[in-house]
């Protein structure tokens, strides 16, 4: 299961809830039949009965959910969908879930970390963070300058080192 989004309050009385969009794929919502909500130490289907989007907001109005002190018990919860929903990447496009606990090789094939995190909406595009085995943290641009493979199956990243990226004679 993969979080999409967060209900941060309800809507209105008549117990559509406002959830903030942690996916790239906002418009997916829209063509969802059902969402995943974790309600205690379950997750539990809610069926969806519409969605619309505003900015970095999704409004969603559940099927089984009537009453805004309904809505209200869904407050902070995360939503989720299953990994068959997930919405189909293009070549050289990749989910965040799928980077973070990669390893890190220079063209040699020198290791040199595993990705813990990637930041995203940066102007110049995404950032992926590595964690050298001394728990320095790197930052490397996800641009084709820099990354020069992404091997999913072998869970790798080979990357080019530049002067000041990082001193490779430290690790």
């Amino acid at each position: 299961m993969y979080t999409v989004g967060k209900i941060v309050k309800p809507q209105g009385i008549k117990g559509e809830v406002k959830a903030e969009i942690i996916t790239s794929f906002p418009e997916h919502f829209l063509d969802l039949n059902e969402l995943f909500i974790d309600i205690g130490s379950q997750l539990q289907a809610y069926p969806v009965e519409s969605a619309r989007l505003s900015g970095r907001f999704v409004y969603i109005k559940f099927a089984d959910v009537h009453t805004r002190n309904d809505a209200e018990l869904l407050r902070n919860k995360n939503l989720l969908i299953p990994e068959d929903e997930l919405t189909q990447l293009e070549e050289d496009e990749f989910y965040i879930h799928n980077l973070v606990g990669m390893d890190v090789f220079d063209e040699d094939g020198q290791p040199l970390g595993r990705i813990s995190d990637v930041i995203q909406g940066q102007a110049a595009g995404d950032i992926y963070v590595m964690k050298t085995p001394d728990n320095a943290e790197i930052l490397i641009p996800a641009v084709k300058d820099f990354i020069l493979e992404i091997d999913q199956d072998k869970k790798r990243i080979t990357i080019r080192v530049i002067d000041g990226l990082l001193d490779v004679n430290e690790m």
